[in-house]
């Protein structure tokens, strides 16, 4: 095995409970990249906010966000699959009339939602996104600007609400349910295994040379991808299923505890 790049979802994942890196992440990282390998947050989260959550090091990782749709290395990107404009504005559309669900879209320069969203929707918006900007009309915006990522809010009933509300989008858009509360739409083929392809052939390696981590069904096509997968102790039964492996869970730091025994650090 000779892993080139490694690829950890953030929420349940790397993140602890209390949404908080791992002790002892940075350091392990800069070993890492030391010894050729790169590490990159895979996550339904926008570039922005990982950018910032990672601070010192934030330069020297991959980045895939928005759940595959924006790809960076360190500050510049690389990748930005914009959605069909009609997609966007029906779905736009759709979520208006569903009480109880808002919607927050993706644009390259950040994130925008629409002015009569919820205190809670709102609150939700600015814990995922560290650019986060509200807008008169949704719909107006995004017919002229373009949209990598429509993500759809819906406290605690994003499964039984969201997903059969849009199910018949399925073959216009890539529907991704990232947690509780969430349901992602992206452009068709769009996925985290899909953007770390694209990382793959940035650093000129291949797809068994990656290993990955993940916890939730948004992180099924990762896991697949990956040469080396992992599923947190604490993961979806759905995704324990297809992992290669199993690791601790995320509040037993096992993205890291893994990493340090497979190389040995």
């Amino acid at each position: 095995m000779s892993i080139r790049l490694i690829a950890a979802d953030m929420d349940g994942t790397l993140l602890d409970s209390r949404k908080q890196l791992p002790e002892g992440l940075f350091p392990l990282v800069r070993a890492l990249h030391e010894r050729g390998v790169r590490f990159a947050p895979a996550s339904g989260r926008q570039f922005y906010t990982l950018y910032e959550q990672f601070g010192e090091i934030a330069d020297e990782l991959m980045y895939i966000s928005e759940n595959g749709a924006m790809i960076c290395d360190g500050a510049e990107c690389v990748g930005f699959s914009a959605m069909p404009r009609d997609v966007v504005l029906d779905a736009i559309e759709r979520v208006r009339t569903l009480p109880g669900a808002y919607t927050v879209i993706s644009a390259r320069s950040g994130a925008f939602y629409e002015k009569n969203s919820s205190v809670e929707a709102v609150r939700n918006f600015n814990m995922y996104c560290a650019r986060c900007t509200e807008v008169p009309d949704l719909a107006e915006f995004a017919s002229r600007e373009p949209i990598c990522k429509v993500a759809l809010c819906c406290a605690g009933r994003a499964e039984q609400v969201l997903m059969p509300a849009f199910a018949d989008f399925a073959g216009r858009a890539q529907l991704a349910l990232s947690g509780t509360d969430w349901v992602d739409l992206m452009r068709t083929g769009v996925s985290k295994g899909g953007a770390l392809e694209e990382l793959c052939g940035t650093l000129g390696i291949t797809t068994a040379d990656c290993m990955a981590f993940g916890d939730y069904l948004n992180d099924i096509e990762l896991l697949r991808t990956a040469g080396e997968s992992y599923a947190m102790a604490n993961a979806h039964e759905q995704l324990a299923a297809l992992a290669k492996y199993r690791c601790p869970s995320n509040d037993e730091d096992g993205v890291c505890r893994t990493i340090r025994a497979v190389f040995d650090l």
